[in-house]
């Protein structure tokens, strides 16, 4: 912490267009950690500045950093879903439409069939998958006929299911990657563009519940 704030006073004093933070990577460090310094080392910054962080891009993290006063994300967080196999499915919207309801973003509850922890091992073993993914290399979607997420815009959601996702992927075929981060990219971006509304609007409370309430049992 005495680092952190004796380096950002001193770049304070620079007449720079705004700031990077960066060594609060995902796995770097521990998410109330990350957010205390983040909250004392933006406090030492001009208020009338951008600050970026760097590699932070995990949804609850990003919203506990927009909270101690982050403005900008650089992060890898779609490509690494993707990767896993792994489409977001995490729901952010604050005012669903009551008609649309029905269909709306499952829960990771509704998903996996019980709550998992911030970080728990996919049936491939992969301790990185986030509660906020589901993984659809799992089995039980090879006669899935839905789209990724229901009501999603994308054009994998709108034009191919799950089965046929999980099919390219378990035979290695490399459109599944390509449909997959179409549809992470859409999802990831989607957050962003709600986040930004719930700040305009100042419900950030509001928009944070919904997006971690399936952490949280609701």
């Amino acid at each position: 912490m005495e680092e952190r704030l004796r380096s950002a006073r001193e770049t304070a004093k620079r007449p720079v267009g705004g700031f990077v933070l960066d060594g609060f990577h995902s796995a770097a460090m521990d998410q109330d950690v990350r957010a205390q310094l983040i909250k004392a080392t933006s406090a030492e910054l001009p208020q009338e500045k951008p600050r970026l962080v760097l590699g932070v891009g995990r949804p609850d993290e990003v919203i506990s950093s927009v909270e101690a006063g982050v403005d900008l994300f650089e992060s890898f967080f779609p490509f690494q879903v993707t990767e896993r196999g792994c489409a977001l499915s995490f729901n952010y919207s604050i005012d669903p439409d009551p008609e649309t309801a029905v269909t709306s973003t499952p829960t990771v509850l509704e998903l996996n069939g019980e709550m998992p922890a911030v970080k728990k091992p996919n049936s491939n073993g992969d301790e990185n998958m986030m509660p906020f993914e589901m993984n659809l290399k799992d089995k039980r979607y090879q006669e899935d006929f839905r789209p990724l997420v229901e009501g999603c815009g994308c054009y994998c959601c709108k034009k191919h299911m799950r089965a046929y996702v999980h099919h390219l992927l378990m035979t290695n075929e490399l459109l599944g990657g390509v449909l997959l981060m179409l549809h992470n990219m859409a999802h990831y971006l989607g957050f962003f563009k709600a986040l930004r509304e719930a700040i305009a609007g100042d419900r950030l409370l509001d928009f944070k519940n919904r997006v971690l309430h399936c952490r949280e049992g609701d």
